[in-house]
């Protein structure tokens, strides 16, 4: 009787898919963090030219000293966020890089397995058809002699 095709290193292969699979959630995690602060940079910068705005609407309307210092400070502040969140986003960047790295390396391995998997399979294949082979040959045997000897 022949035996069911079982993959020696199933739970192996297995273990590689859920790896990949975490690995490509953890760089889309990444990524949307990525998102974030892209976004932010450019919701300071927009905060920037409405300060600006604010500015020469405070110009032509006259005002006060300390009106008028508080507006350069405030561009001073969201300049320096600005800058914190650029350094932010190149470390952010540093990190999905390492994570693609990875990803490439993982996804390597388990093409490895699969590979093995799919030789494995076809060496099983091979097998399974010589068994077959044999038993119709046996066959075939068996049957020729039973009718050389009823002749």
């Amino acid at each position: 009787m022949l035996k069911k095709y079982a993959f020696k290193l199933e739970a192996v292969l297995k273990l590689k898919k859920l790896n990949e699979e975490n690995c490509r959630m953890q760089l889309g995690t990444l990524m949307m963090e990525m998102q974030k602060i892209e976004n932010h940079i450019e919701y300071e910068k927009l905060q920037i030219d409405g300060y600006y705005k604010m500015q020469e609407d405070v110009l032509k309307n006259g005002a006060t000293s300390s009106q008028l210092q508080l507006v350069p400070n405030m561009i001073a502040a969201k300049t320096k966020n600005i800058q914190l969140l650029n350094r932010d986003r190149r470390k952010q960047q540093q990190l999905i890089d390492a994570k693609k790295q990875e990803l490439v390396t993982v996804k390597g391995e388990l093409q490895v397995m699969e590979k093995l998997k799919e030789k494995d399979f076809a060496t099983y294949k091979k097998a399974v058809n010589k068994e077959i082979d044999q038993k119709v040959e046996e066959q075939t045997q068996l049957w020729l002699l039973n009718k050389k000897q009823g002749s």
